[in-house]
């Protein structure tokens, strides 16, 4: 099988831009899916209230370097939301958290440029996520949580009322069965006034 010269040329063509996309998207720092393995809220949800806080987490430990990670939080309207200071979590190096004071209802773009070190060097990352936020998700009016809370709570006073009452009838249950067999065998024990010898 033999290929003409035009249909050669197009194939080494087409596999030397396949391997050049693949190197680009291999030494691209600017994926986020790449570095961000977790955030909070997700991408792309809808959340029923705005949190106080966004928590991103990156496969990696971020650099310990003030000043070197900047989160940009804006609405629907383009005024931006978060309070310029992002810091990492005491509870993890992986883990930035980025204070906001959101409004309203609509989509929450976030954008982020962090450090992240690795492999003895150090890496820069920037990418952009949203998610939305829409309050009628949220309990309907007359059905407040505190409602939901009462609920709850009178659930469980009456299972421990049941459990309370089964403890209670099974522990006399055994109160009864005890004294049955101890006076059975009290009532065995005991001497008889009947004489043995007949007058």
């Amino acid at each position: 099988m033999s290929f003409r010269p035009r249909t050669l040329a197009a194939l080494l063509a087409l596999v030397g831009a396949l391997l050049a996309a693949t190197t680009l998207a291999l030494l691209s720092p600017t994926s986020a899916s790449d570095y961000l393995i977790q955030e909070e809220p997700e991408q792309g949800s809808t959340v029923a209230e705005a949190p106080h806080q966004l928590v991103l987490t990156f496969d990696r430990p971020l650099a310990q370097v003030r000043g070197v990670h900047h989160v940009e939080v804006t609405d629907s309207h383009g005024h931006r939301i978060d309070d310029g200071h992002p810091s990492i979590s005491t509870y993890s190096q992986r883990t930035l958290v980025v204070p906001i004071h959101a409004e309203g209802d609509g989509t929450l773009d976030v954008h982020y440029r962090v450090r992240l070190l690795g492999d003895g060097e150090s890496l820069d990352v920037a990418s952009s996520y949203n998610f939305s936020v829409d309050h009628t998700l949220g309990p309907i009016d007359g059905d407040p949580v505190e409602a939901a809370a009462a609920a709850k709570s009178s659930q469980a006073l009456v299972l421990w009322t049941i459990a309370i009452l089964i403890g209670i009838a099974v522990a006399g249950g055994l109160i009864y069965f005890l004294r049955m067999a101890t006076g059975n065998s009290r009532s065995s024990l005991e001497p008889t006034n009947r004489s043995v010898f007949r007058d």
